[in-house]
C-alpha cells in the first residue's frame, strides 16, 4: 500500500520521508500535473528527471498513477500507473517500494525546470553532438527509458505490415490544431501545408526516397498529404483530431468515442512516434513528438530537415 499522505502538488523538489542515509534515496518522477499533456511530452520530462535523479545518486521511479495524466481514466486514478502502461520503469522498481522506502523526494513538478532537458530545441536536429540529445541517448542505450515489450512487439508488427525491407521511408511530422490556433508561446510556428507539402516533394526525390510516412494529429494535413502524394503516402490506422478552430481547445482535450480510449491514445501515439523513429530520413516541425522520434531513433536518421520559421511568443 500506498501512504497517500505522501502525495502532494508542492511545486518544488522536498523529501516526504527522511531516514536512514545509508539506504537508498527513492526519487518519484511527476511528469506533470496536466492531464492534456502528451504522452511524448510525459516521456521526455520524465527523462530529464530520471537523468537528474541518476546523477544524484537517486532511484528515479516514475508516477502517473497519483499525478494526473490523459492516459489515466478518472476510476483508475490513484490505482494504477500510467507510465507502467506504455514504458518499463527506468530501474524496475515500482511505486510502492519506493514509497515505502525510508528516503523518498517528490520530484520538481515544474517541467521547465533546470533538471529538465530540452524538448523542443531546434539545436538538437542540428547538432548530432548536442549535450542534451548525448544524455537522452545515454538513458535509451542503458535500457532506461524501455517500451514495454508487449507494446514494441504490436509496433513493430504494424510497421511491417505497411513497409517493405526495401521501401526507403521519408519521415514527416506535422503539428496542427492547438499549436494553429492556441499559438503557444515558445512553441515553434508550424510551416503552412503547402510549404510542407512543396519540402516533402523535394526531399523525397532528393534524398532517394520512395514512402513517406505521415505523423500528425490533424486530419486535415492527413487529408492533404494523401489527396498530393496518393498511395505514396502512409499513416498509421489511428483517430485523428477534426479540429474544431473556433473551440480553441488544446489537442490532448479531445477524446473518441470507444471503449478504453485513454490507453489507445496513448498507444496509437506511441506506436506513430516509434515508428517515425525507424524512417530513413526526417522532416519536419520541431515539437515534443518530433524530439522523442529523434532520441528513439538513436541518432540513426540520414538526413534532417526542420522548419525554421520562429516561435510564437
Amino acid at each position: 500500500m500506498i501512504d497517500k499522505s505522501l502525495i502532494d502538488l508542492k511545486i518544488e523538489e522536498h523529501y516526504v520521508k527522511k531516514g536512514d542515509p545509508s539506504k537508498p534515496t527513492y526519487y518519484i518522477v511527476r511528469p506533470i500535473h496536466r492531464i492534456n499533456k502528451g504522452l511524448l511530452g510525459i516521456y521526455l520530462i520524465s527523462a530529464g528527471y530520471i537523468y537528474y535523479a541518476l546523477s544524484k545518486g537517486y532511484f528515479p521511479v516514475v508516477d502517473v498513477q497519483n499525478y494526473k495524466s490523459g492516459y489515466l481514466p478518472p476510476e483508475k486514478f490513484g490505482k494504477e500507473n500510467a507510465w507502467e502502461y506504455y514504458f518499463e520503469q527506468p530501474l524496475r522498481i515500482g511505486l510502492e517500494e519506493a514509497y515505502n522506502g525510508e528516503n523518498v523526494i517528490l520530484g520538481n513538478l515544474d517541467w521547465i525546470s533546470s533538471q529538465s532537458l530540452s524538448l523542443i530545441n531546434p539545436a538538437l536536429f542540428k547538432n548530432r553532438n548536442h549535450d542534451h540529445l548525448i544524455k537522452y541517448l545515454k538513458l535509451v542505450n542503458r535500457g532506461l527509458l524501455m517500451i514495454k515489450p508487449d507494446i514494441m512487439e504490436e509496433i513493430l508488427s504494424v510497421r511491417e505490415t505497411l513497409f517493405s525491407k526495401n521501401d526507403r521511408v521519408l519521415g514527416v511530422k506535422l503539428r496542427g490544431t492547438d499549436y494553429i490556433a492556441l499559438k503557444p508561446k515558445w512553441h515553434q510556428i508550424p510551416p503552412p501545408v503547402s510549404l510542407a507539402v512543396d519540402t516533402v516533394r523535394t526531399k523525397l526525390k532528393e534524398w532517394n526516397c520512395n514512402k513517406i510516412f505521415l505523423a500528425t494529429e490533424d486530419y486535415k494535413f492527413v487529408e492533404t498529404f494523401k489527396n498530393t502524394f496518393g498511395d505514396l503516402c502512409i499513416t498509421t490506422n489511428k483517430e485523428y483530431v477534426y479540429y474544431n478552430y473556433n473551440e480553441k481547445k488544446c489537442a490532448g482535450d479531445y477524446q473518441f468515442d470507444r471503449d478504453n480510449d485513454y490507453f489507445l491514445r496513448g498507444k496509437e501515439y506511441l506506436t506513430e512516434i516509434v515508428i517515425l523513429s525507424m524512417c530513413n530520413s526526417f522532416v519536419g516541425v520541431v515539437c515534443q513528438g518530433a524530439t522523442a522520434a529523434l532520441v528513439m531513433s538513436n541518432n540513426r536518421f540520414e538526413n534532417i530537415f526542420t522548419f525554421d520559421l520562429g516561435v510564437y511568443r
